[in-house]
């Protein structure tokens, strides 16, 4: 083995690499926005993001593996064939000293893109924890319902005119409920978002616990009982959307984790060949002399 020209075609391969996943990710975020309803989808920003991934492969590794095909000292007593087998094997060299390099930068600094699916799934209960914050939907459950309204009586747009010089009569300023001010005893709302928080990772609320909530938020608030079993029917509502919203994400970064992993296999596998069968080809150009004056026009 010739491992400098191993190294050396490495080091082009990887160079390439580089390059052209920097033109890439800036044309893709180019054709991608924040805002809803502009940009590409993100389905068509995937399909083009694995074309061009296998691409990157195929220019990478084949530029890697032509050059040490190119630079690698023919064997002089070897045949065409085994001449053949010797470039293409310093090509795979290539190839996986630049998979392994890789692989060592993307664990050190990416690694969680090929761990997505599993990370994804086995972190379903954290990101349900905190799509359902406890201490909200507790609030929402003891927000008092006192709202203040004009009194229709006091309304004076039909009132009869006035005559000249009559003083208008001096109305005393309208009074409003009061709003409840009862203090909520912090152990009772931290009790209220506990059982939010076990009902959310169980993903279901007992009906026995239906039942205690709602005693807590008819003691703790200005609603009846009827009202403070609808109040926590529609908070607990609200929880379950909250709750498949976040399972929802985690699925499609499951899913996500999944499609990368075969992409990046089935790429690596085309940049492996890439790299063989452009050894070949630089051994073969090797072997011919042939030089740059072929890619000029001869007048």
């Amino acid at each position: 083995m010739d491992w400098g020209v191993i190294v050396a075609g490495t080091i082009l391969a990887l160079a390439v690499a580089f390059l052209l996943i920097s033109f890439g990710a800036s044309l893709g975020l180019s054709l991608t926005s924040p805002y809803r309803g502009e940009g590409v989808s993100t389905a068509w920003v995937a399909i083009a993001a694995g074309i061009w991934f296998a691409w990157v492969m195929v220019s990478s590794f084949g530029a890697g593996g032509y050059l040490v095909g190119r630079m690698r000292r023919r064997a002089g007593d070897a045949t065409a064939d085994e001449v053949n087998l010797r470039d293409g094997t310093h090509g795979l060299m290539v190839w996986a000293t630049g998979a392994l390099i890789s692989t060592i930068i993307a664990a050190s600094g990416l690694g969680g893109l090929l761990g997505t699916g599993a990370s994804a799934v086995g972190a379903a209960s954290e990101a349900v924890s905190e799509a359902v914050s406890a201490d909200y939907f507790a609030n929402v459950m003891l927000r008092d319902s006192t709202q203040t309204s004009p009194d229709p009586a006091d309304d004076t747009t039909d009132a009869a005119p006035m005559a000249d010089g009559d003083v208008p009569p001096v109305r005393a300023p309208q009074q409003s409920a009061a709003p409840d001010t009862r203090s909520v005893d912090p152990q009772t709302q931290q009790e209220i978002a506990a059982i939010i928080t076990r009902s959310a990772a169980q993903g279901e609320m007992q009906e026995r616990d239906r039942s205690y909530l709602a005693q807590l938020v008819a003691a703790n608030s200005t609603l009846d009982a009827q009202d403070a079993r609808a109040r926590v029917d529609e908070v607990n509502a609200e929880i379950d959307a909250a709750r498949q919203s976040a399972l929802d994400a985690v699925e499609r970064a499951r899913g996500a984790g999944v499609v990368f992993g075969f992409i990046a296999a089935a790429t690596l596998l085309i940049g492996a060949l890439a790299a063989f069968f452009a050894a070949v080809a630089g051994g073969k150009h090797r072997d011919d002399g042939l030089g740059w004056d072929a890619l000029t026009v001869r007048r």
